[in-house]
Parts: structure tokens; C-alpha cells; sequence
């Protein structure tokens, strides 16, 4: 089960970071993803309803300029906060959680998303995402990506 999910995860990102921020992603094994120098943000959000749990999202911070980009219809480097930044990266993933949602459980899903959350990856949270059977790895646009489902029952 924890496959299917994950399998139906992965592709329900990559079909909508595509078509939200213009990126193009792959699922790879985790030790083709580990990048422990790169510095990486983490966005989060809790969701409850038909299913509840807590989807993730780990990219290289550098990457998040890109995204910002993308999906404001600009270039990166006119992106000029960090703010901007993580508020792209988060709506990113508040559009992807829902999709992922309705994707687990049917377009007539019953769901409540709180707010998206934004931080710097610590080594502990790191060490999480590259050891943790919920976190995948995937290759985006070439950089690693890290993104991770935790349901609840």
C-alpha cells in the first residue's frame, strides 16, 4: 500500500509542479538525491478531512528563486526576498496537497489544509528525510529533491 502511495504521490507532483512552475521531475533512489552540502528549505503543511497526515516538500534553497520565477512569470533573479521565495515554494505545495489528496481519495474529497510552513533544513532533518521510508527522492529540473507523506490513521 505504502508504494501505491507513494507511486500516486510522486506522480501527482510532477504533474502539477509541470504545469504550476514549467519544472520537470523524476523519481530516483534517495543516495542519487543525497546532497548533505547543499542547503536545503523545507516546506510542510497538515492536512485533515477524508485523510489526514502531513505532505513535504525539501529543495535546494537556491532552487527556490527558480520557482518563485516560474510561477510569478518572472526571471530569478528579479525575485527580491527571501519571503517571495518560501511563499512560492509553500503555494507550490499547498497547490500540490490538495491534488495529492484528491488523487488518494477521489475529486469528491472531504479535506482541510492548514497553512503551508517554511524552514531552513537542519542536519537532523536531513539525516530524516534520507533515512525516512516516507520521504522519496526525485530529481527536479537535475536538482534533488526530497518529498515525504505521512498519513495518519
Amino acid at each position: 500500500m505504502q508504494n501505491e502511495v507513494q507511486d500516486q504521490m510522486c506522480s501527482t507532483f510532477m504533474e502539477v509542479v509541470e504545469k504550476l512552475a514549467f519544472m520537470f521531475g523524476e523519481v530516483v533512489p534517495k543516495d542519487e538525491v543525497d546532497s548533505p552540502d547543499i542547503p536545503f528549505t523545507l516546506a510542510s503543511m497538515s492536512f485533515d478531512g477524508d485523510v489526514k497526515g502531513l505532505l513535504s516538500v525539501a529543495v535546494p534553497t537556491e532552487m527556490t528563486a527558480e520557482i518563485a520565477a516560474n510561477i510569478l512569470g518572472l526571471e530569478p533573479e528579479d525575485i527580491g526576498s527571501e519571503d517571495m521565495m518560501n511563499d512560492a515554494l509553500a503555494e507550490m505545495l499547498n497547490v500540490v496537497c490538495g491534488h495529492v489528496i484528491m488523487a488518494l481519495v477521489g475529486t469528491g474529497a472531504n479535506f482541510k489544509l492548514d497553512s503551508p510552513l517554511t524552514c531552513p533544513v537542519d542536519k537532523m532533518t536531513y539525516d530524516h528525510m534520507v533515512k525516512s521510508d516516507e520521504f522519496v527522492g526525485l530529481l527536479l529540473d537535475d536538482s534533488p529533491v526530497f518529498l515525504g507523506l505521512k498519513l495518519e490513521n
